[in-house]
């Protein structure tokens, strides 16, 4: 694999991401539901904008490889991994320098002219793809000074190129090293072809410095000449001399520094070679260089004719770059891959820790709750232990079907609270059944024949009024008997009057309204014993105070349970 697999890589963390909201995720199911969409479609543009850029890169290099390969086919296999391969580009400079052609070989590179600076990243992704993940050795910058003639064109070429130099960079995976080389044009020049004066190395000096030591470059080149040609080699140098200075103070700065109004825009380029060379042509007397070199010797420029430029390949200034690496894109993909389950392995295990915690806080607080409800509130402690129940049960389903993965992970506390569950829920005792009846004396209550109560009869009464305040959601029937002694008429009214005197102390004395309370007269109807004994008698004379259900089966609706006396209550 030579080319970075994004789209595997984009699926790979989708995957990932609905891996985590399948199984580890908090949120609920419809927040789970809406995040899978957004990574699913977000996915899907990911893999879409990928497969574009991929189609655009083999629409952009397709011609500059199909160049290459008519270039090499005559050359042996390994000649696309040692030679050195440039990428030339430049305003207008590079259609001077290879005419026709994409693709040039030299001796001592393969150059490879890209005019555009959007396809510049394609052509590097390209052909690091072609050489079988060696990229690009370096990128070389044609600039003429004779064709430069406003100042914003200039430095705004230079920043579209150094943009498109960060996005080859970026493309083929580490700091493509540029090449400056400067032409130009003189007429009437030495017989001989000009050498090119170049400083080169990892990262080149200062402005100043570099001046200097390709001005003593230079001021050795005339010494090298016959008497005969020595002048015409000073006027060369002074004018190789004169482009040094405009070089480095108009075309270097946009690459390596571009501060404009304080700020620094962009990321600069990383120059490794810097060259000028004299070539045969017409100077431009409207250049910015003819102006530059107007200002500092006060010497005007003046329009010749003269044959057509002729501009050569650097190949100088190549000679000290070294050849790139091979680098594998698998290796990394697989590190990004492994970096991105290592995260969500992270993700997970923070959202299995947070469950687990809200877990445990969930069933202490459950368990706290019930503790704190007292024995005299069964209904409320029934509420709390329903909630205990289903905690344990919960626990008890982690511990035969094994711990979900969004408690797992090392982090499930669960266990260690399934016993104190269990002995907590143990402790619940039901309410005993409450007695159904109480039953009085009526000479402990009444004189004989008298429905008023006796003084001090209260103290009889008591047992009676603690059983209704114990249970104030009950009904109270309050039922009066008799003996046989008298007529049945007068027993049926003194043992109703009797009750009604037991209900209306009840009723004031536990706070609660008469129509809590039901009365009935049974008069001798009900003896609990034969009434020809004195002890039959005294046991069939009583007053029976009994706790019911409400008469009502659903107090939203006043739908009385029939067949029972309490139900008369008004």
């Amino acid at each position: 694999m030579t080319g970075y697999p994004y789209r595997t890589l984009f699926g790979w963390i989708a995957a990932l991401a609905l891996a985590w909201l399948g199984l580890s995720s908090p949120w609920s199911m419809a927040w789970n539901l809406l995040l899978a969409g957004v990574v699913v479609v977000s996915a899907i543009m990911a893999v879409l904008v990928a497969t574009r850029r991929v189609r655009a890169r083999k629409r952009g290099s397709q011609a500059v490889l199909e160049a290459i390969d008519r270039s090499l086919e005559s050359l042996p296999g390994d000649t696309r991994r040692n030679t050195a391969l440039v990428l030339t580009v430049g305003d207008g400079v590079p259609a001077l320098v290879f005419g026709e052609a994409l693709v040039r070989m030299t001796d001592t590179a393969i150059w490879v002219r890209v005019d555009e600076p959007n396809r510049l990243a394609h052509v590097a992704d390209a052909l690091k793809r072609w050489r079988e993940g060696q990229g690009p050795d370096a990128i070389t910058c044609l600039i003429s000074a004779d064709q430069v003639r406003e100042p914003a064109s200039l430095s705004a070429g230079l920043r579209r190129w150094r943009s498109a130099i960060g996005e080859a960079s970026r493309a083929v995976g580490y700091s493509l090293p540029v090449c400056l080389a400067v032409y130009a044009e003189e007429a009437g020049g030495p017989p001989d072809d000009c050498p090119w004066f170049s400083v080169t190395g990892w990262d080149l000096p200062p402005a100043d410095v570099l001046c200097a030591q390709l001005a003593d470059q230079i001021a050795q080149y005339p010494l090298a000449a016959m008497p005969a040609d020595r002048a015409a080699r000073m006027r060369r140098a002074a004018r190789l001399d004169a482009l040094t200075r405009w070089s480095t103070g108009a075309v270097l700065p946009a690459l390596r520094d571009d501060v404009r109004d304080g700020l620094r825009s962009g990321r600069p380029v990383r120059i490794a070679a810097f060259g000028v060379i004299a070539t045969t042509g017409v100077p431009a007397p409207d250049s910015l260089f003819a102006s530059f070199i107007s200002q500092t010797t006060g010497l005007a420029a003046v329009a010749r004719e003269g044959r057509r430029a002729s501009y050569g390949l650097p190949d100088p200034l190549i000679c000290g770059i070294a050849l790139q690496p091979g680098r594998r894109a698998l290796p990394h993909a697989l590190a990004h891959a492994f970096a991105w389950l290592a995260l969500a392995f992270c993700a997970a295990a923070a959202a299995s820790a947070w469950q687990n915690r809200a877990l445990v806080e969930r069933v202490v607080q459950d368990m706290a709750r019930y503790r704190a409800i007292g024995v005299e509130r069964d209904a409320a402690r029934v509420d709390a232990l329903q909630a205990l129940k289903q905690d344990r049960d919960e626990l008890e389903r982690y511990q035969r079907a094994g711990v979900p993965p969004r408690l797992g992970l090392g982090f499930y506390r669960g266990a260690n609270l399934l016993a104190p569950l269990n002995a907590l829920i143990a402790t619940y005792q039901p309410p005993g059944p409450p007695p159904s009846t109480i039953e009085l004396d009526s000479l402990s209550l009444f004189r004989s024949g008298s429905a008023v109560l006796n003084p001090g009869s209260n103290r009889v009464l008591i047992g009676a009024l603690e059983m209704i305040k114990a249970h104030a959601d009950k009904r109270v029937l309050v039922a009066g008997h008799t003996d046989a002694v008298g007529s049945a008429q007068a027993n049926l009214k003194l043992s109703e009057a009797r009750a009604a005197s037991v209900r209306d102390w009840l009723a004031d004395a536990a706070g609660l309204p008469p129509t809590h309370f039901a009365i009935q007269g049974y008069g001798d109807t009900r003896p609990k014993a034969p009434n020809d004994t004195d002890a039959g008698r005294a046991a069939n004379r009583r007053v029976e105070i009994t706790l019911v259900p409400d008469c009502r089966d659903d107090h939203r609706s006043n739908r009385a349970i029939s067949g029972h006396p309490a139900c008369s209550f008004q």
